[in-house]
């Protein structure tokens, strides 16, 4: 655990995300059971953007230049895409009656997950 602290806050991020998303999936693979395959996949889409997101800020850290705007143009694609997809698949699942994945489902994961990497931050003094 304390390998895990002594990283950047990206690299934190990324794992915690990562295993926020993991034990969300998790929780919810009981639903596959009852033929309810849309919720604990957005689950994995919600979590899998947020973790990918931090993965590339990630990265971007990595070369120690500032990178403020490719930062920004980040979160905003990750915004961008979140609604993108939920508009999507509501016009799929109200529309042409094609459940993939759970739009409310999608956002609420999307929003626990990056909220619940916020929090560990807020708690830890960063």
């Amino acid at each position: 655990m304390r390998k895990l602290w002594n990283q950047n806050k990206e690299a934190k991020a990324l794992i915690i995300s990562t295993i926020l998303t993991i034990l969300g999936f998790g929780g919810a693979a009981f639903l596959f059971w009852f033929h309810r395959y849309d919720i604990p996949f957005a689950i994995l889409l919600g979590g899998g953007i947020v973790a990918v997101v931090w993965l590339f800020l990630y990265f971007i850290k990595r070369t120690n230049k500032p990178h403020i705007k490719l930062e920004i143009a980040l979160i905003f694609v990750r915004l961008i895409l979140i609604v993108s997809l939920a508009v999507l698949f509501a016009i799929l699942s109200y529309g042409f009656s094609i459940v993939v994945v759970s739009p409310i489902a999608l956002i609420v994961s999307y929003f626990v997950v990056s909220i619940a990497t916020l929090l560990i931050f807020i708690r830890k003094g960063e």
